[in-house]
C-alpha cells in the first residue's frame, strides 16, 4: 500500500493543522502518514505538540520540510468536544469545561453536578475569581474571553481576545488575561468600578501559559517561537522586558518565594531558571518536548513534563541538578502536584491511565486507570480527592489518594 503524502505547502498554519488532524483522525493507533510543508513554523509546532501529534521533522534539499507523523491512542488534542479541563475552588466546587459550549460545576465532595451553562463556542480553559463570582473561559471557537456568573452561570461579558485564546488567568485584584498565540498578542481586561477596560498588546511570537508576579502587578509571557519570556505591567499594559529563556518557551511557573521563574522550553528540551528580572540563573535539559513545570510547594524540587519523551524531569529548584526521570503515560499533557506536596500527578492523554507519583521521594507510586484522554487534574482543598478531566471519554474521573485508586467517573 503506497504511503500517504499530504501536500500542505501553499497552505496556512490553521489550514495545515486542520488537514493534519482530519486525516490524523481517521487513522488507527499506531498508523503514520507524512506531510510536506513550505516552513516548519513555531506555531505549527505547537499545534502539533499540543495536539499530542508525535512527529519526526526534516529539511529537504530543496528547503520543503517533511514530517513523518505517527497517530496515538486517542485522537488529535483539541479535535474533540468531551471534558477538558479542571480545577477547583477553596469553596469546595469543581469546574469544568468541554471543548465546546458548557461550563459545568460541580459538589467535589460528593461528585454531584450542581449546574451547567452554555458559554461558548468552542471552550478551552478556565480560572476562577479571588471570590469565586467569576468564571473565565478562554473560546477560542470564537477568539472572545468569556465572563460567567457563577450564581446563575449567566454570561455578563464577552470580550475581544484574538489569536485563539486558550489559557485565561485572574489576579487576585481581579485583572484578567489571555494570550492568543495565533496573534502574538497578550489582552488584559481590568475591572473598572462596574463595569472593565480592555486592552489588546502584542509582546511576541507564539505567546503560550503566562504567570503572574508574587504582588499581581506584572504578568510574564512565554513566547515560544521567540524563545522569550516578556515582562509586562498589568496597569497600562507597559512591555518592562524581554527576556532569553530557551528555544520554545511554553509553560512558567513561579517559585514560591515570588523571586525565580521557570521556564519549559519545549523545542530545545531544557528548562531553565530566571530570576523575575530576567537573570539566567540556571538550565539544564529535561526531555524532548518539555513542556509542562510544576514547582513543589516547599520551593525545592521542580517537575517538567516531557511530551515526546513520555517521561518527568525532577530537578532541584536551586541548582537544576536533576534528581529524576520518571517514565510516565503517553503524552503526559496535565502535570499538577498537590497543595501538601505529597502527590504528583501526571495525565497521559494517549493512554486509559495517569500516574502518582511521591513528591518527597520521586518515585511512582500507583498507575491509576481513570479513561482515554486524560487531560488536566485538579485536587480538592483540605480533601484526598483529586478529579482528572478525560476529554476522550468525556469524563471528570474522582481519584482517592489515600487508596491511589478512581472511585467514580462524572458524566454531564
Amino acid at each position: 500500500m503506497q504511503r500517504v503524502v499530504l501536500e500542505c505547502r501553499d497552505m496556512s498554519v490553521p489550514e495545515i493543522g486542520a488537514a493534519i488532524f482530519k486525516f490524523y483522525n481517521g487513522l488507527d493507533d499506531g498508523g503514520s502518514f507524512d506531510v510536506v510543508l513550505g516552513a516548519y513554523s513555531p506555531g505549527l509546532r505547537m499545534w502539533l505538540i499540543e495536539g499530542g501529534a508525535k512527529h519526526e521533522a526534516a529539511q529537504q534539499d530543496d528547503g520543503a520540510w517533511l514530517l513523518t507523523i505517527t497517530r496515538g491512542l486517542s485522537p488529535g488534542q483539541g479535535t474533540i468536544p468531551g471534558l477538558h479541563h479542571v480545577t477547583t475552588a477553596p469553596s469546595g466546587k469543581v469546574w469544568t469545561c468541554e471543548r465546546a459550549q458548557r461550563l459545568v460545576c460541580i459538589d467535589g465532595a460528593s461528585g454531584e453536578v450542581l449546574k451547567t451553562g452554555t458559554i461558548a463556542t468552542k471552550a478551552s480553559h478556565l480560572a476562577i475569581a479571588a471570590d469565586e463570582k467569576w468564571v473565565f473561559v478562554a473560546d477560542p471557537g470564537a477568539n472572545t474571553l468569556v465572563a460567567v456568573d457563577a450564581n446563575d452561570m449567566s454570561v455578563k461579558h464577552k470580550w475581544s481576545a484574538p489569536g485563539g485564546p486558550q489559557l485565561p488567568l485572574v489576579t487576585d485584584d481581579g485583572i484578567v488575561c489571555v494570550t492568543g498565540a495565533g496573534s502574538g498578542t497578550l489582552t488584559i481586561v481590568r475591572p473598572k468600578g462596574d463595569d472593565f477596560d480592555e486592552q489588546t498588546i502584542e509582546v511576541g511570537s507564539c505567546p503560550h501559559d503566562p504567570v503572574t508576579s508574587q504582588d499581581g502587578k506584572y504578568i510574564f509571557v512565554p513566547c515560544a517561537g521567540d524563545g522569550l519570556v516578556v515582562k509586562v505591567r498589568l496597569t497600562d499594559g507597559e512591555i518592562i522586558g524581554r527576556y532569553v529563556a530557551g528555544d520554545g518557551a511554553a509553560h512558567l511557573a513561579l517559585h514560591p518565594d515570588g523571586t525565580r521563574l521557570y521556564s519549559a522550553n519545549t523545542f530545545d528540551g531544557t528548562v531553565s531558571c530566571l530570576s523575575v528580572e530576567g537573570d539566567m540563573l540556571a538550565q539544564a535539559q529535561s526531555g524532548h518536548w518539555a513542556h509542562q513545570p510544576e514547582i513543589t510547594p516547599d520551593g525545592r524540587f521542580v517537575y517538567v513534563a516531557n511530551f515526546l519523551d513520555d517521561t518527568l524531569g525532577v530537578f532541584d529548584a536551586d541548582s537544576l541538578e536533576k534528581k529524576a526521570q520518571l517514565p510516565t503515560e503517553v503524552y503526559p499533557h496535565g502535570l499538577d502536584v498537590s497543595p501538601d506536596g505529597t502527590r504528583v500527578i501526571a495525565t497521559g492523554f494517549g493512554s486509559d491511565y495517569v500516574r502518582i507519583y511521591d513528591g518527597v521521594a520521586h518515585e511512582q507510586i500507583a498507575r491509576v486507570k481513570v479513561g482515554r484522554g486524560s487531560s488536566h487534574s485538579a485536587f480538592l482543598k483540605d480533601s484526598n480527592i483529586a478529579y482528572v478531566g478525560c476529554s476522550v471519554d468525556d469524563h471528570l474521573a474522582q481519584i482517592d489518594l489515600m487508596r491511589d485508586e478512581c472511585i467514580g467517573n462524572i458524566a454531564v
